[in-house]
């Protein structure tokens, strides 16, 4: 695969969790404004998006306090970090990519993390969130891609 290819991959990518996280965020405020509502992504009583977004654990992670600036909609964080991702992969530089790649890293933990209290905690299924763990762990595939053609091109 060619470094072009690759950073194609990441916008693209990107660009599919942006609207993703978007569409989150678009349900988390309709569903907060209109008691009832009911998502296309809420599929049944133990597959609701809906019902996920609108949780504890859709605001700061559900670990920051309720007077806390950073007490806001977890695809808010979503967007922000497609759009680094976006920007920086921009760079064609090693040291770009491994801080994407760290980036990238913390991201899949907070996946895993999310991913638990989903399982876990709520006992639900949440097509949006579950998509946006995937998008996060494609774009991670992508940036190792990179790396490693980086690294080959630099040894050349």
């Amino acid at each position: 695969m060619k470094e072009a290819n690759v950073n194609r991959a990441i916008i693209f990518a990107s660009l599919v969790g942006i609207l993703v996280s978007t569409y989150a965020m678009y349900v988390e405020l309709v569903a907060d404004l209109k008691p009832g509502y009911k998502a296309l992504c809420d599929i049944s009583e133990h597959a609701s998006c809906s019902k996920v977004l609108t949780s504890k654990y859709a605001k700061g992670l559900g670990l920051v306090s309720q007077d806390s600036l950073f007490k806001v909609p977890n695809c808010v964080y979503g967007i922000i970090f497609f759009c680094i991702i976006i920007f920086l992969s921009t760079f064609n530089k090693i040291s770009v990519v491994r801080l994407l790649l760290c980036l990238s890293a913390v991201s899949l933990l907070t996946c895993v993390y999310l991913a638990y209290l989903l399982i876990f905690v709520l006992r639900d299924f949440c097509i949006v969130c579950v998509s946006t763990y995937f998008i996060n762990a494609a774009i991670a595939f992508f940036l190792n891609k990179k790396h490693a053609l980086l690294c080959a091109k630099k040894s050349n």
